[in-house]
């Protein structure tokens, strides 16, 4: 088996404090594996593995994934607007998504009808064809340039305001959008029963005719991931649910992305973090150094994103440098 592993979160998102939280962490396979594997520095934000992975050159996906959503493309530019949360914390405003946030169907179709009710006379055209991912229809394309929301989650948001010739046309819309979501009777109702409001979109995605189409990077993906899912099903490659352990893979080469870490790392959770990584240690590193060492695993390939992401290769055969002892996660942060 060849398996190719993505891993967001691995590498603790606050660089500078990576050597602290990984302080005294126990994880002996992943550590050898570490040591005696091809490793490379990759700094990336998390949507770089994503392109990557489907040979993209920009995240421009949103008129996939609304007509995966059953909703009618042609003749429109399309930006995704997906729900999110600020919370302001200090001089920053930190960005949630739906993850956080129980949002039903009829609380959107209520925030959506205002914010179409808002923007009628600019031509634009908000759908929710789920509560967890929205969209906008453009008569033309935005002349703006917009972060992934995959690389927001956890940050401050005053550092990817919109950019580009239209960057503060669309930063205008943006706070437009805030103002009514936060005086909604929806989010009022909301936070009257403790949930988190709804009171920004996160706009990404942009995608016209002209975008080029997903391709397959391996034949099969296990992953739980919506965005990974939907570029999966659209350039045909089989699709699974990431499993609970390394027994449970099957294929001559499987790319799985496996992103319990993730929200832990996003969040600036270490407890949680560390925790997870203490079950991966047991359920996935030790089995694949075991299956590297039985010949049954002929090539890892590791990656993961960050400012201290990494890539690492490792065969059966690097396994038998015998003088390089295990390198603990915290080494590979600055001190």
């Amino acid at each position: 088996m060849k398996l190719t592993l993505h891993l967001p979160g691995l590498a603790w998102y606050d660089a500078h404090d990576g050597a602290d939280v990984c302080r005294d962490l126990s994880t002996p396979a992943l550590s050898l594996l570490l040591a005696r594997g091809q490793r490379s520095a990759r700094p990336a934000p998390p949507s770089q593995h994503l392109l990557q992975s489907f040979s993209l050159p920009a995240p421009a996906m949103a008129a996939t994934l609304a007509r995966q959503a059953g909703l009618s493309t042609a003749g429109r530019h399309w930006l995704i607007a997906d729900p999110v949360n600020l919370r302001v914390d200090r001089d920053r405003a930190l960005l949630g998504d739906v993850g956080i946030m129980n949002l039903a169907q009829s609380e959107a179709d209520q925030l959506i009808a205002s914010l179409n009710q808002l923007f009628a006379e600019d031509g634009f055209v908000f759908h929710a064809p789920t509560p967890a991912r929205w969209f906008i229809s453009l008569p033309a394309p935005t002349g703006a340039s917009f972060t992934p929301l995959p690389d927001v989650i956890g940050q401050d948001i005053n550092h990817h305001l919109p950019g580009g010739q239209n960057g503060m046309r669309w930063s205008r819309y943006l706070n437009e959008m805030q103002m009514l979501l936060y005086t909604h009777a929806a989010n009022d109702a909301r936070e009257l029963r403790g949930d988190t409001p709804v009171n920004s979109v996160w706009l990404w995605g942009e995608q016209g005719a002209d975008s080029p189409a997903p391709t397959a990077f391996a034949p099969l993906l296990y992953s739980d991931n919506p965005l990974y899912q939907a570029l999966a099903a659209e350039c045909g490659m089989a699709l699974e649910a990431a499993p609970y352990q390394f027994a449970s893979l099957q294929g001559e080469h499987v790319h799985l992305v496996l992103d319990q870490l993730e929200a832990a790392a996003q969040f600036r959770d270490a407890w949680g973090w560390r925790e997870t990584l203490k079950r991966l240690e047991q359920d996935w590193f030790a089995p694949m150094l075991a299956a590297l060492k039985a010949g049954k695993l002929q090539v890892l390939e590791l990656s993961c994103d960050g400012d201290a992401g990494f890539t690492l290769r490792i065969t059966p055969r690097q396994l038998w440098k015998f003088w390089q002892s295990g390198q603990p996660l915290a080494t590979l942060y600055p001190q």
